[in-house]
């Protein structure tokens, strides 16, 4: 897909500039491999990151954090410079754009079709329906507990 076909979809949260330091972050996070694209072939700078953020606005902020830290980075920089960059910055930074990043990636229908995931479908619930797990459910039951307790479940239950 050519960028003017998704430029409609892109939204005024980020610049032009921020997507392509989000590219060189997001293509380290997910590179490609075999038939799979990496995240910018997958267009998750673009349309996907937007959808992504809709769904999870409160990532944004840490977004611009990890972003102003790769400021000055080349579209060239290698993925060990990459993560070597991410690694001094806050985890919850990290866990954040990971999160937006794979997000993104799988938001894209042509990724979940190249790994056979239809996406979330819903499932009606029928109490009456047999349960294909109830029998693993039912040996769990009858062989009982078997636990190791912790210092501080055995303190609890401990007489003073």
């Amino acid at each position: 897909m050519s960028n003017q076909a998704t430029q409609q979809y892109y939204s005024a949260d980020l610049s032009q500039a921020d997507r392509e330091t989000f590219a060189i972050v997001a293509d380290a996070l997910i590179p490609s491999y075999g038939d799979r694209p990496s995240a910018s072939g997958a267009d998750v700078p673009g349309r996907w990151i937007d959808d992504a953020l809709t769904a999870r606005p409160d990532l944004l902020a840490p977004l611009r954090e990890v972003l102003a830290a790769f400021a000055d980075a080349e579209p060239a920089m290698p993925a060990p410079a990459v993560f070597e960059r991410l690694q001094a910055l806050a985890p919850e930074l990290v866990g954040a754009v990971g999160t937006l990043t794979a997000g993104a990636y799988f938001l894209n229908p042509e990724i979940r079709a190249r790994i056979g995931y239809p996406g979330q479908e819903a499932r009606t619930y029928n109490p009456g329906a047999d349960l294909p797990y109830l029998d693993m459910l039912e040996r769990v039951v009858e062989r009982g507990e078997i636990y190791q307790p912790t210092v501080e479940s055995a303190a609890a239950t401990a007489s003073p």
